[in-house]
């Protein structure tokens, strides 16, 4: 009997000793979870405003958007597109300042132009050398004209691009032109700069498994005459720029626009003296869409 009481007592004190550490539990918990991310990086303005580059002014969280809307944009300002000169990124020019960099067509010598910056902007800091002319030497813009501007995109998640031509400016003799007298080409370079300051070292083609450029792509003209009146897909993406380990900069694709005044079309020139002076300008908007 004695023997059974000491058992039984000690059934009781480990019930009790079992109820007590239930009573005294802690609950731990660790979660992580990988939003959906775009990151575009360009300049912060103008170069005349005081713009610096390279800064990143759009982190976008498409886990809360629906397919084919725009996803919401947690930076709260809007950045520019940049150059990459010299081994360096640059804000580039509003060109409101000043006009376009002429360049000197067939000239039987001499004729060179030496931009001494701000690129892509006519000023008193450039300089041309001293040249001969017969009835075929002319001039025209450098470069035909193609003003050529870049952002960047590094994404964990595929996305899409969308563009749309707004604000069109034409003054003076320009009066009469239109969007239809801006041609726009669009395109990416998975990888390209150098050194410090080399994208895309760790991405990969975000077109692939999409249909890449879906607009300003290719050999065809197409004008921002078919960018305005609303948002128009340029770039249709089917996975991550990220390929591997990185960072922001080496996982980054650049995207490439570049727009040709369509204007004389005399000797082959998009612009001629006979065209007088003025101005023709718009501004184009990109914003990051969910695929």
């Amino acid at each position: 009997m004695r023997r059974k009481a000491l058992g039984a007592v000690a059934a009781l004190g480990l019930s009790a000793a079992v109820g007590t550490v239930a009573s005294a539990s802690v609950l731990d918990k660790p979660f992580f979870r990988a939003h959906a991310v775009v990151i575009v990086f360009g300049a912060s303005d103008f170069s005349e405003n005081g713009g610096v580059a390279p800064v990143v002014y759009d982190f976008h969280l498409l886990d809360d958007a629906t397919s084919g809307e725009a996803a919401p944009d947690i930076i709260g300002v809007n950045g520019r597109t940049i150059n990459y000169n010299s081994g360096r990124y640059n804000p580039i020019s509003s060109g409101e300042g000043s006009g376009w960099e002429l360049q000197v067509n067939g000239a039987t010598f001499g004729g060179q132009f030496t931009s001494a910056g701000p690129h892509q902007t006519l000023d008193a800091n450039d300089s041309y050398n001293a040249f001969g002319l017969d009835d075929g030497t002319d001039i025209d813009l450098l470069g035909g004209g193609a003003r050529a501007s870049r952002f960047y995109v590094t994404s964990n998640v595929a996305f899409d691009i969308f563009g749309e031509a707004s604000a069109l400016q034409a003054t003076g003799d320009f009066s009469a032109l239109d969007y239809s007298n801006i041609r726009y080409r669009f395109q990416y370079d998975v990888t390209g700069g150098g050194g410090a300051n080399r994208w895309g070292r760790n991405a990969q083609d975000p077109g692939v498994g999409g249909d890449g450029v879906t607009f300003g792509a290719g050999p065809g003209l197409q004008t921002l005459a078919g960018l305005t009146g609303g948002p128009v897909k340029v770039f249709d993406g089917g996975r991550r720029t990220a390929r591997n380990n990185g960072s922001i900069m080496t996982q980054a694709v650049g995207f490439r626009s570049r727009y040709n005044l369509r204007g004389a079309g005399i000797n082959g020139n998009n612009y001629d003296f006979s065209q007088g002076v003025g101005t023709l300008a718009a501004d184009v908007t990109y914003t990051i869409y969910t695929p």
